[in-house]
């Protein structure tokens, strides 16, 4: 009967020196997550309407100058808060910095409701970048990248 008792000490023991570095991540991602949603301040109740991407083509054309626009949060969801056409299973890895990604990740679960990915998000913002500077983009290309032929 001890034998038995000290067995199931044992494997209870082993469980919770297994099972406690587990437990501190969850705990340390739900304070992190929690403190980001309570510094971004009250969340105001709004119904986000999404369209599957297929019938929106890109809002911005490469002749507007949407460049910095302020006060504009309507233009902002519906430009960036929607999800993408692909998806990530045909996508790559990208490194990017910590802040970043910390900022990337409040911004999609704060304004985008936990419903838009950020793969999503990211897709969508770097669709716009290159509508928006197409043309200097393809200007520094040719200017930089010497014909292989010459």
């Amino acid at each position: 009967m001890s034998e038995n008792i000290i067995i199931i000490a044992t494997v209870a023991a082993a469980t919770a020196l297994v099972a406690a570095p587990f437990i501190f991540r969850v705990l340390h991602y739900r304070r992190r997550v929690q403190s980001a949603l309570s510094a971004s301040g009250p969340i105001e109740e709004k119904t986000v309407r999404t369209t599957p991407v297929d019938t929106v083509p890109c809002a911005v054309s490469p002749k507007d100058d949407t460049r910095r626009r302020k006060g504009k949060g309507a233009d902002y969801e519906s430009l960036f808060i929607r999800h993408a056409a692909s998806n990530t299973r045909s996508g790559k890895t990208v490194y990017i910095r910590k802040e970043f990604h910390e900022r990337l990740t409040r911004i999609v679960q704060v304004i985008g409701r936990n419903e838009v990915s950020l793969y999503s998000y990211l897709d969508n913002v770097l669709e716009h970048h290159f509508a928006t500077f197409q043309e200097e983009i393809s200007e520094l290309y040719k200017k930089r990248n010497d014909d292989i032929f010459r």
